[in-house]
């Protein structure tokens, strides 16, 4: 996944929760998408570390993997629990202006006749509850057939 950084804020300069948007009745706070990344652990202790969030390099990784985490710029640390596989998709909006905002990682999670969804909030505002590093867990059901873009574990 590739997401273009035309239109913004120039992101490397800031750490920690550095994306405030401001609104008439609102104020938002995101993480800095350039220092968020998934960690994949394999057996032995390799890691293999992802870029950022606008080009996750998720593609590339091998099948394999024993263990997956997320590192947000803001210092949490998400830890997904083993399933048969994964498959990450980042929910983003995009402005009229260019601009996005990183509002999710969605960590989908293959269990035996269902997904279970691990959904990283990126984002906080005034209006909802949830904070930067929260987890917010939902269950679909999944046809069972494989797809190249979902990484199995060992």
């Amino acid at each position: 996944m590739d997401l273009s950084t035309k239109g913004l804020p120039n992101f490397d300069r800031l750490d920690g929760t550095d994306g405030t948007i401001l609104g008439r009745y609102n104020k938002v706070n995101s993480v800095n998408p350039h220092k968020c990344r998934f960690v994949a652990t394999y057996p032995g202790g390799a890691e293999i570390k992802g870029i950022d969030l606008f080009t996750t390099g998720w593609a590339q990784i091998p099948n394999g993997l024993s263990k997956l985490r997320y590192e947000l710029s803001t210092g949490h640390i998400i830890e997904i629990p083993k399933f048969k596989a994964y498959l990450p998709m980042i929910e983003v909006s995009f402005g009229m202006d260019g601009s996005k905002v990183f509002h999710y990682i969605n960590v989908n999670c293959l269990a035996d006749k269902e997904v279970i969804v691990y959904k990283i909030v990126l984002r906080q505002d005034q209006l909802l509850p949830q904070k930067i590093g929260d987890v917010i867990m939902s269950r679909k059901l999944v046809s069972t057939e494989r797809n190249s873009s979902w990484k199995y574990t060992s």
